[in-house]
């Protein structure tokens, strides 16, 4: 049921926004568009994350506003810009479709009277888009011995001189703390605005929510499994490939390229990857990636 209710735009109140609007299973559970639209057709304010391994995380949103999926999946339903539903209110344009009142009394014994139990069931449907069988998983198990010289070294510097690994953790890699994982990473990187690299972005991040100095300009550390389906990138889809986002860091991040950032994570210096290095980062990264059919 949450799998057909994740495709239903009947759920927004101008019946034409799903979730799947957004999180296309194709495209890794993004959309490969800068800014995805809102219900009036303007751009929402950041780039559409993945929903893979979404059950494995501590933080939702880019600025951590909400803290459990289903008080995600919630704010979507009261957001003005998204679906525009009250959580209370039930569409009843969903029960004209006689499947649904099958479903609801298989899953809840009784037919909904609000958007709670289909809140639930979109959450059941998005905790099981995980999966673990990528190039990389299944070398790091033993089941293949396939790894490239390049990928070798791309994963070596990933856990080591690059310092990708100090915020994308293994093997989750969307920043749950190791070893307990009940925290997930944030940090000030810096992102500029375009990709001319002149301007730091606006978007303050997690300050909108929690108005603390210290973070301003501070965002949910995202996955990077499956990155190669899910260009651009960055909260702002900044980059539009893998290449532009290893440059970024390797300069520095954004105090590298001259911004004024009190509080930036990152170390200011530059990491000195040489392109061989850079190279070898973006292919390991690819080895990241799964294809639909493996996990969904």
């Amino acid at each position: 049921m949450g799998k057909k209710l994740f495709s239903d735009p009947k759920l927004s109140e101008n019946g034409k926004m799903a979730c799947i609007t957004c999180h296309l299973p194709q495209k890794g559970y993004a959309d490969n568009v800068v800014l995805n639209l809102d219900n009036q057709g303007k751009p929402l304010l950041r780039n559409t994350p993945t929903l893979i391994n979404t059950a494995f995380q501590q933080s939702f949103f880019l600025d951590g506003r909400s803290n459990t999926l289903l008080d995600q999946i919630s704010s979507v339903f009261t957001n003005d810009k998204e679906f525009n539903s009250d959580v209370h209110k039930f569409s009843n344009a969903i029960l004209k479709d006689s499947t649904y009142t099958t479903l609801f009394k298989d899953a809840f014994g009784k037919i909904s009277s609000n958007n709670t139990d289909v809140i639930k069931a979109i959450s059941s449907y998005i905790s099981t888009l995980n999966g673990f069988n990528s190039k990389f998983d299944k070398n790091i198990r033993g089941e293949e011995n396939n790894f490239s010289d390049e990928e070798k070294l791309g994963y070596n510097l990933f856990m080591g001189k690059a310092l990708c690994a100090t915020c994308h953790f293994m093997p989750l890699t969307n920043g749950t703390v190791p070893p307990f994982y009940t925290e997930t990473e944030k940090e000030v990187i810096g992102v500029p605005e375009t990709a001319e690299n002149r301007q730091l972005d606006d978007d303050l991040g997690f300050y909108w929510s929690f108005k603390e100095p210290l973070h301003k300009g501070m965002f949910k550390t995202p996955s990077i499994r499956n990155i190669a389906l899910t260009a651009p990138y960055m909260h702002n889809g900044v980059y539009k490939s893998l290449e532009e986002v290893v440059e970024f860091y390797n300069l520095g991040g954004g105090g590298g390229l001259g911004f004024d950032l009190e509080h930036q994570t990152l170390p200011f210096d530059e990491l000195n990857l040489t392109t061989e290095e850079q190279n070898a980062l973006v292919a390991f990264m690819k080895t990241l990636t799964e294809t639909v059919s493996d996990v969904y």
